[in-house]
């Protein structure tokens, strides 16, 4: 069901609640263990930017989160607008993250914040219509939870939220929030066809990220480079490996401050994008590309 206009107020109001209590600790700058190469302040028309993609060696892709326009903006390295593209037929319940393929790009609408989302939904986009095209169609790829059979679920059971995706080894990876009372601290991770159609997945692999709850370990974004997984929260980035089946830990990377991280992607070993949204608190949005 979309959201209301309420309902996401409070949501943000709620997360800025903690975010305060959070700040009065922490400093303002970005920590040494990740240096700041450079950063760039985005348009207005990027205010509640979630999700970012290299589309090539000069370009990226990202759009706007829930409740915004079914709209994909390319913009330089440097973080203008060049392009904005229309996505026909299509709405944005909850865009949440762009991954991609060599042949098209996928956007997650799989936020679900409440947890009473039953069906959720990715849009496949050629990516030869999105260089050429203002307006570009889109087949769907449908999914359900399978383990979600309440609406929502219990206040121990919020498993369902999700802010990552990525493709990896041919299929789509969705990373989950867990929004429960007590979180045991991994991200579940359900792997998708990208195949257009309808499909009923459950749990194939889980992620360790933290214990301390959605604010600081919950996913917002999640991008594979060279076989490792970037894993983004809202106040640092994880490296992880998968082998044998399981997610191992390689290097973490805090930053001095919690914003509203939403949008991770590689350049290469030697730099990555990452743009927050604005927020009353930490400013207007912007693109940082940050050295590991």
């Amino acid at each position: 069901m979309r959201r209301s206009i309420y309902g996401k107020i409070i949501d943000r109001v709620e997360a800025m609640n903690k975010l305060l209590i959070v700040l009065a600790f922490m400093g303002s700058a970005y920590a040494a263990s990740s240096q700041l190469i450079e950063h760039h302040e985005l348009s207005e028309s990027l205010a509640e930017i979630s999700g970012l993609e290299l589309l090539n060696d000069s370009t990226l892709i990202t759009f706007n989160d829930g409740g915004n326009k079914p709209q994909l903006y390319l913009m330089n390295l440097k973080g203008k607008i060049t392009k904005t593209i229309t996505v026909l037929d299509a709405k944005n319940k909850d865009w949440e993250d762009i991954a991609m393929d060599e042949e098209f790009i996928y956007i997650g609408d799989i936020g679900n914040n409440s947890n009473k989302r039953s069906a959720l939904k990715i849009y496949k986009i050629k990516i030869e219509d999105v260089l050429k095209k203002k307006e570009v169609k889109a087949k769907e790829i449908k999914f359900s939870y399978g383990e979600q059979t309440k609406l929502p679920p219990s206040s121990d059971s919020l498993f369902f939220d999700a802010e990552g995706m990525t493709i990896y080894k041919d299929s789509i990876w969705v990373f989950t929030k867990d929004r429960s009372t007590s979180p045991n601290g991994y991200s579940r991770i359900y792997k998708i066809p990208t195949t257009p159609g309808s499909y009923t997945v459950y749990k194939s692999e889980q992620a360790y990220i933290g214990k301390n709850g959605w604010l600081t370990d919950g996913v917002t974004a999640v991008d594979v480079y060279e076989d490792r997984f970037y894993i983004l929260t809202y106040n640092r980035y994880i490296i992880q490996e998968y082998k044998d089946g399981k997610f191992k830990t390689i290097s973490t990377f805090e930053f001095n401050s919690i914003s509203q991280r939403e949008s991770i992607v590689v350049l290469n070993k030697s730099a990555i994008f990452v743009a927050d949204e604005k927020n009353p608190l930490t400013g207007k949005m912007k693109l940082y590309k940050v050295k590991p």
